[in-house]
């Protein structure tokens, strides 16, 4: 399941609205308050303990100006979100968590900013029946080697050592919750850049080395799907590895 939504900002300030460039943690902040209120024992299973995140984030700016610490927004003030997960049930909860959300607000923001959400609409998802398929990043996708060491997945890369940790994160996350016959075709994965380069994003202080652009996945078609609706690599609870399949 998948939603997109509409975020509008509003300051009383006459002038162009500036967020912090690590705006995560406000959107986090505001997903948590929505979903405890609609399912606090799923809120409590992700959030109080440490669970692999089945599930994906993604936001677009449109037309705003990037600098080093803040985002200025485009002309509508607007920004919109996607959220991903295999997983029906939880898929509902933030359904619901989004509901909260837009019949809530306007919602702080920060000092001087508030938030408004328009009410969450359910993305089409393609079926994937091929065992390759391209795709093109939402959000960036990170590798972690270990515990500080992060990899990206450019055409200058180590390739090979790229894929078998890609390899691992995706066991790490799927490990506990599918079966030992779909966790088995990890393994067949393979990770092929197309045009790609190196970000580095900002992440509970540590600076996170991860990839932006297109690439092909090679892998059963099952596990593909799979892929595509709970993201790519690690901390994709966090804005991270939320894939889009194009042409």
């Amino acid at each position: 399941m998948r939603f997109s939504i509409e975020l509008k900002f509003h300051s009383p300030k006459d002038a162009a609205i500036e967020l912090p460039i690590r705006y995560q943690k406000a959107f986090l902040y505001l997903f948590k308050t929505g979903l405890s209120h609609v399912d606090s024992e799923l809120f409590a299973y992700l959030y109080k303990k440490n669970t692999p995140k089945l599930f994906c984030f993604a936001a677009n700016f449109p037309n705003a100006k990037f600098f080093k610490n803040a985002i200025v927004l485009g002309e509508r003030q607007n920004a919109y979100w996607q959220l991903s997960t295999d997983d029906v049930q939880m898929g509902l909860s933030f359904y619901n968590a989004l509901i909260y959300l837009h019949k809530n607000g306007p919602w702080p923001f920060n000092k001087y900013v508030k938030v408004t959400f328009s009410a969450p609409v359910q993305v089409k998802e393609p079926v994937i029946v091929t065992d390759e398929i391209k795709v093109k990043t939402l959000s960036p996708l990170v590798v972690r080697q270990d515990k500080r060491l992060f990899l990206s997945g450019t055409k200058e890369a180590d390739l090979e050592n790229f894929n078998l940790v890609l390899k691992e994160n995706i066991r790490s996350r799927f490990q506990d919750y599918y079966p030992k016959a779909v966790c088995a075709l990890i393994e067949e994965l393979t990770y092929t850049p197309i045009n790609t380069r190196k970000t580095v994003i900002k992440s509970f202080d540590i600076n996170v080395e991860a990839t932006v652009g297109t690439f092909t996945l090679t892998a059963d078609s099952t596990l593909l799907n799979i892929i595509l609706k709970n993201g790519l690599g690690i901390r994709t609870g966090n804005f991270s590895g939320c894939l889009k399949i194009v042409d």
